[in-house]
């Protein structure tokens, strides 16, 4: 599996350097298991229509997985938080199931860095 383009090695790089090889797996860890809830109150919001949640969950998606370097993943949680702060989520359901399918290979490439 090519990771390069799932996670940023710079970036990656960058949040070694200012945390340690001790503390990153924590990051790591803890991102995957916080993500997975995100995602599903992502789709619970959705699916309840409630914008605030929506837009909370995705801004947390967006944020955490730029500090791992994620910014692909990144960048579509923003898309989602933007289309969330617009306050109209009928455009967002394609949206949270393409950033829901791409998080099992976001997660196997940050188990690789583990």
């Amino acid at each position: 599996m090519n990771t390069s383009t799932l996670i940023d090695e710079q970036t990656f790089s960058d949040l070694r350097d200012a945390v340690g090889d001790d503390y990153l797996p924590e990051l790591i860890l803890a991102y995957l298991e916080e993500t997975p809830m995100l995602l599903r109150d992502l789709q619970a919001a959705l699916a309840a229509s409630d914008i605030s949640a929506f837009t909370r969950a995705a801004h947390s998606i967006k944020s955490s997985s730029a500090s791992l370097g994620a910014l692909e993943f990144s960048a579509q949680a923003k898309e989602l938080e933007l289309i969330g702060k617009s306050g109209d989520l009928s455009q967002a359901g394609d949206k949270v199931d393409r950033l829901a399918a791409k998080y099992p290979e976001l997660e196997a490439a940050l188990k690789d860095h583990l």
